[in-house]
Formats: structure tokens, sequence, C-alpha cells
């Protein structure tokens, strides 16, 4: 009923209508798309300022996108890996406590701050 997509096309999808009554807004969307796969809840402790942070792999953006939650609310983003030029197609936990990125040309990314 509401959305904020445009097709690849260019084109506004269906009636390109943002809001209508009984209608929520999204808690966050990204404008042009990053075209979202796979994602996680981080739960590690390797990168504790990152604990409970929602990953997010992209196609189209090329990169990983951390978003920073409270009080779920989304109250920040950062882009991680831009410089790869990589369409990244999941993210995942490991066991140990890093986060482990997957590319359609089937690249393996493992993911923290050291």
């Amino acid at each position: 009923m509401i959305t904020y997509g445009i097709d690849y096309n260019g084109q506004p999808i269906g009636s390109a209508i943002q809001q209508h009554i009984g209608m929520e807004q999204p808690v966050y969307y990204w404008d042009p798309v990053v075209s979202p796969s796979g994602m996680t809840f981080y739960k590690g402790n390797k990168v504790p300022e990152w604990e409970n942070n929602l990953f997010i792999a992209a196609l189209s953006g090329q990169h990983i996108v951390r978003l920073v939650i409270s009080n779920n609310r989304v109250t920040g983003e950062e882009r991680l890996l831009v410089t790869e030029s990589q369409r990244f197609r999941d993210i995942t936990q490991g066991p140990d406590h890093a986060l482990y990125a997957i590319t359609d040309q089937g690249r393996l990314y493992r993911i923290d701050r050291n």
C-alpha cells in the first residue's frame, strides 16, 4: 500500500503513496536503495560497541551496513568495506564473535575491529 521504492527502470512502484491512514512508516529506509540481502544482529563480545547492532549485506550498495539501534530506533549508520566494490550477499556472526560476509563472487570477509 505504501512504499518508498523505485523500480529498476526508475519509475515509482505502484502509486508511490508514502503515507496512508492506518499504516506505519518504516523504521528505516535508504534512498537510493542499498538492496539489502542477508542480515544479522551482533550478539558477540569481540567488539562490545557493536552489541545488538544490525549488520546488513548490501548488493547494489556494495558494502556492509551497520545500524546502531537504541530503544527500538535506528540512531546511527556506518558503512563498512565500501572500497571493496563487492556485491555482499550474506553476513553472519561466527563462533569467534567476528562477523563473516560473503560476496556474489564467493569472496569471504572476516569483519572485526582488529
